[in-house]
């Protein structure tokens, strides 16, 4: 399923051996579509991860080859989280990565859920 440019997805990144059971995680929401959990490196009081449940290395792969239903599914199942864990009031951050140049650290797609506390601005201004 790779999109040109990018690499062929690796079966083993550390969210393809979580979603196979291999490696333990602290589950916020899990249906068909997707599967949410802590992660094991916060960096706020609340920081989720959400990602899809099949192989996709990037937003570009999962846009492009995902059926209309996984794509609504995850959609649905970040918007769910963000409600469940109460955040719609105070506010929260999504953020995917994509490439080196944006820090992506696990080529699996995934979004970050950040919350409970002011974030500040998304990016540093050159000052």
């Amino acid at each position: 399923m790779a999109v040109s440019g990018l690499p062929p997805y690796d079966e083993h990144n550390i969210f393809a051996r979580i979603l196979r059971g291999e490696i333990p995680n602290k589950t916020v929401y899990e249906d068909e579509w997707a599967l949410a959990f802590h992660d094991i490196a916060p960096q706020a009081p609340v920081h989720v991860l959400v990602i899809p449940k099949r192989p996709y290395c990037s937003f570009a792969d999962f846009s492009a080859h995902a059926s209309d239903a996984e794509i609504a599914g995850f959609t649905r199942a970040v918007g769910h989280v963000a409600r469940t864990l109460g955040l719609e009031s105070a506010g929260y951050r999504l953020l995917a990565n994509m490439g080196a140049n944006a820090g992506q650290e696990v080529p699996h797609f995934h979004m970050h859920l950040f919350a409970g506390r002011p974030l500040g601005p998304m990016l540093n201004r050159p000052g």
